[in-house]
Order: C-alpha cells, then sequence, then structure tokens
C-alpha cells in the first residue's frame, strides 16, 4: 500500500516538470466599454506572417523556460468574439477584412535580480470589403516594449491585447479612405505591392551618397552626397563627409543609416557597416549581434586601488542573417549563422 502511495506522489511530483507546457497561449478578450453605431459587424482574417507556426517566444515559469507563444483555437475565430464584444446596439451590416502582417512576442532574460524586457512587433490593416474590392480602413505598425522587475510574460501579452482591441475600436468609426482599390490577389501579395512604390526596390544603380534615415535611403535622396570612407581589412572605419557650407566633419556610425559607395550599399548596424545584398527583392545583410547577456558579466571593483569603475567579461557575440524591413528599415533576424 505504502509502495502504490509513494509512486503516487512521485508520478505527481515529476509529471508536471517533465511535461511542462512548452506553449504559452494569446487569447483576444474586451471588458471595456461597448461602441454603438459601429460601421462593420463582421469580419474577415488573413494571415500574411512570415511565419504562421507561432508568435515568438516569451520566458515562462520559475526557470524562466523558452515558450513559443500559439493562439487558442482559430484567430479568425477569436477577431470575430472580440468584434462583437467591441460592438454595441446599431452596428450595420458591413465587412471588413483584417490582414494580420506581423504579431510577434520576444522576451528578453536579464541578469538575475534586474529588471526584465518584453517586446512585440504589431503590424496589421484594415480593409472594407465593397463587392469583392478592398479599400483601407485603417493600418498599425507599432512596436511595444514592458520593462519591469518581476514575470513579465503576462504584461507583454495584454499590452498586445490592448493594442488590438484599441486598432479594432477605432476603425468601428472609419469609413475606407479615398485611393486605390486593392483586389484579394494584391492583399495577399500586399509587401510586393508596396516595394513596386519604392524608389530603392526599383532601381538598377543605387544613388551614391551617405544616408542618415531610412526614408532618405529608400527614397533615393543621400543626405551628404560629397563623402569619402575610410577602410582598414576591408571594413568600413571612418566616414567625412561635407555639409552645405562646404565644411568636413566626420560623421558618427549612429548618425548613419546606410552608404552606398560606388554603387555598393553598406547598412550601419551596431557592430559596424555590412554590405547590402539584394535577394528575392529584399535586401539583407550579415551582421553580428549580441546574443544574450551572462550572469555575471559585469562585476564592480571594490579595490580602492584601482581607479576602474566597472571590470568587464566578453559578451559572446554572434553573427545573423538579417532582413530590412521595407516598411520601417527595422532590423529582422531571419536565422543565426553557426560558426
Amino acid at each position: 500500500m505504502n509502495k502504490i502511495l509513494y509512486s503516487i506522489i512521485f508520478l505527481a511530483l515529476v509529471f508536471p516538470v517533465s511535461a511542462q507546457d512548452k506553449t504559452k497561449p494569446f487569447e483576444l478578450d474586451f471588458t471595456g466599454k461597448k461602441i454603438d453605431n459601429g460601421l462593420y459587424n463582421n469580419i474577415k482574417f488573413i494571415d500574411s506572417r512570415e511565419d504562421t507556426s507561432n508568435m515568438g517566444i516569451v520566458r515562462i515559469g520559475s526557470l524562466n523556460k523558452e515558450a513559443l507563444v500559439t493562439t487558442t483555437g482559430d484567430f479568425s475565430v477569436q477577431l470575430n468574439d472580440l468584434l462583437k464584444k467591441i460592438n454595441g446596439e446599431g452596428a450595420q451590416q458591413n465587412e471588413v477584412l483584417f490582414q494580420l502582417r506581423r504579431l510577434k512576442f520576444v522576451e528578453k532574460e536579464e541578469e538575475e535580480g534586474s529588471k526584465e524586457h518584453g517586446y512585440c512587433f504589431f503590424r496589421a490593416s484594415l480593409y472594407a470589403n465593397k463587392d469583392n474590392a478592398y479599400q483601407l480602413v485603417s493600418s498599425i505598425d507599432t512596436f511595444i516594449v514592458v520593462v519591469e522587475k518581476g514575470d513579465i510574460t503576462n504584461l507583454i501579452l495584454e499590452e498586445a491585447n490592448n493594442a488590438i482591441v484599441y486598432f479594432l475600436s477605432n476603425a468601428l468609426k472609419k469609413q475606407s479612405t479615398i485611393g486605390s482599390i486593392l483586389t484579394w490577389n494584391e492583399i495577399m501579395k500586399i509587401d510586393s505591392v508596396e516595394k513596386n512604390k519604392i524608389k530603392l526596390y526599383n532601381v538598377e544603380k543605387y544613388t551614391d551618397g551617405v544616408y542618415k534615415t531610412f526614408m532618405a535611403f529608400k527614397a533615393q535622396i543621400p543626405d551628404y552626397s560629397l563623402f569619402s570612407i575610410t577602410f582598414e581589412d576591408g571594413e568600413i572605419t571612418e566616414i567625412k563627409a561635407k555639409n552645405r557650407k562646404g565644411k568636413v566633419s566626420r560623421i558618427r556610425k549612429d548618425n548613419v543609416y546606410a552608404i552606398v559607395n560606388n554603387g555598393k550599399p553598406f547598412i550601419s548596424a551596431q557592430f559596424g557597416y555590412y554590405p547590402l545584398v539584394k535577394n528575392n527583392n529584399d535586401f539583407y545583410f550579415i551582421g553580428d549581434d549580441k546574443l544574450h547577456f551572462i550572469k555575471g558579466q559585469i562585476a564592480k571593483s571594490t579595490s580602492i586601488f584601482d581607479t576602474t569603475d566597472y571590470l568587464y567579461t566578453p559578451i559572446p557575440i554572434t553573427s545573423y542573417e538579417i532582413k530590412i524591413d521595407h516598411v520601417n528599415g527595422k532590423f529582422m533576424r531571419m536565422r543565426e549563422l553557426k560558426k
């Protein structure tokens, strides 16, 4: 009898650990004030994310184990339920198309005792559907950051839910914008439609110059056309440019988004300048980044004979294939390159 009891206790203790969920559900919800006389009572969903298998990674449990964020059930069903919760009386019989283009969570593991950082990338568009022709109602492209001491997983999920609720709620009173009408096939290829309108993606030769912002780079209008570059061991180490007053000065890397030298584009990133390569109508570069922070990385010196405030241990550096987001110019890690 005791052996059976011990076995039951052992299974109860072991199984929750070994069978710990590797996923964290993301669910839409709304309990606020309803909106009367909304323009749309039905919502159609299209998932245009590059990776539709999950919504990124968070850390759960006392051991901070990685877990994939996934939806509970069909996300289109959740959206329709959400619309019903937001709509009050007098909702009109119209359909809106919700195109999810990006919804990705990232939770950064920090040193013990420090604040946790949670991030969410959210991009979506809403279109009014009229006789199988689609006109834009509203769009959003936002980056959510949550910084707290302690577990922040539920907080970042809640903030993402709030962003979706806010986006959909505001659109219920909006008519479609006057402009181009998109077909279903064009919406399915919305990235290509947008790139066709960006000069950077449609020129054979890039304009030489120093570009301070992505806006300037994609329009191919350099901020500095007169410039010089210093190379050491094949890498760019210094950029000098002449301003409108004729003064030549060194340009800090932080003030540079991209450079084009002799028709060859380079991107400015944390650890230097890297060549840009166009492949399948997207721009990529191989860049270095910090893999993560490790405990004990920074130790304060307490010696009265040592004037150094901090002692540093090496930070692990990893190479990644990184893609340029054609909408906002942000860097998107595609894959880690093993050395």
